[in-house]
């Protein structure tokens, strides 16, 4: 049986949008609370803007974890069967009380982008005989090598394809090229390529090598977060959504992510979800600042020479954080704010 958690819009009503999400290769979490922060910020996103989303869960609903570093040709979950899970999800999702089966769209990341670019595919019967379609599609930074040498491909709705400039494992190239081949189709195609950014550049997390990308020449690819493709790729999202689906405008707005202060440069002394990494803190320190990492931005975290923790939410994290943490008498400085670590030794 197909897990899914399906998340009402804000004010759910007779014909509501609605977006099926597909997780990338790592899978989804097994309790949905713990979504990593840009895919739950996505969820408050689309919410807000009227569309409910609903979070297929492909992997643990066959028993199945990470796929990342098992090579392509090993796996026993592949983009057909997500295929079989979306069109599923479509049918669920034109029975439910108050959704709009005209108004349906689907996302994905990585392996889940590749999903979003099969299930797009009007030219084979699957897709093009669904009794249930979407209206609108979208796919970030998914593998597009094996769909730009398709003979015949017709995308079976708007589709918004982006890229990282820097990709090596999921190289731009190919998306393109891909989306160049179909600006002749009956659908509009859009391509969003990023400069500067590599694989999951909407992450949080900082950039580095990572050794599970089993579907490159050498297992290795660089991932992680670049915030201005995160913030641009969220607005072309929504903007597209906006458009083909009739969602409201300006859900997009990262206005409630801005610090008042400006925020210091990265210093690279530690990646940001290495506790360890932190110093002075003790073990509650510790358990307090891997709650303050499942915080949405704008966040801030402070230390003490001694070893105390103080955290802050909202424009004044970072005042907050500093001044909590003054409370214990002793100097201060800020370590991490948002989705990056900003102290330096001494």
């Amino acid at each position: 049986m197909l897990k899914a958690y399906w998340t009402a819009p804000e004010q759910l009503s007779q014909g509501s949008a609605a977006i099926i999400a597909l997780h990338g290769c790592g899978g989804l979490p097994e309790d949905r609370r713990s979504l990593e922060y840009p895919r739950s910020r996505y969820v408050k996103m689309l919410r807000n803007a009227g569309a409910g989303v609903l979070y297929v869960d492909s992997f643990g609903s066959r028993g199945e974890g990470s796929l990342c570093a098992q090579k392509p040709e090993q796996r026993n979950i592949t983009e057909s069967h997500r295929r079989q899970d979306v069109l599923g999800a479509l049918q669920w999702l034109a029975t439910q009380p108050g959704v709009d089966a005209r108004r349906l769209g689907v996302v994905g990341w990585s392996h889940g982008g590749q999903t979003v670019l099969l299930t797009a595919n009007a030219s084979e019967s699957v897709v093009g005989d669904a009794p249930v379609k979407p209206a609108a599609m979208v796919a970030f930074y998914a593998g597009c090598s094996t769909y730009e040498k398709f003979a015949r491909y017709q995308a079976v709705a708007p589709l918004l394809i982006m890229s990282g400039e820097l990709d090596n494992w999921t190289p731009a190239a190919p998306c393109r090229r891909f989306a160049q081949g179909l600006q002749s189709g009956l659908k509009p195609v859009r391509y969003a390529e990023f400069e500067g950014s590599y694989h999951a550049f909407d992450s949080t997390s900082p950039v580095r090598e990572r050794d599970d990308a089993a579907g490159t020449k050498t297992g290795k690819a660089m991932a992680g977060g670049n915030p201005a493709a995160r913030e641009a790729s969220a607005v072309e999202m929504m903007k597209f959504f906006e458009m083909h689906l009739g969602l409201k405008p300006g859900a997009s707005s990262t206005a409630d992510a801005a610090h008042e202060a400006e925020i210091p440069q990265a210093t690279g002394f530690a990646e940001l979800t290495n506790v360890d990494g932190v110093p002075h803190i003790r073990d509650n320190g510790r358990a307090l600042y891997r709650e303050w990492l499942t915080k949405p931005f704008p966040r801030a975290v402070a230390i003490s020479s001694k070893g105390a923790i103080a955290r802050g939410y909202g424009r004044d994290a970072m005042g907050v954080a500093v001044r909590n943490c003054e409370k214990f008498n002793n100097p201060c400085r800020l370590y991490a704010v948002d989705d990056q670590v900003v102290w330096a030794a001494p």
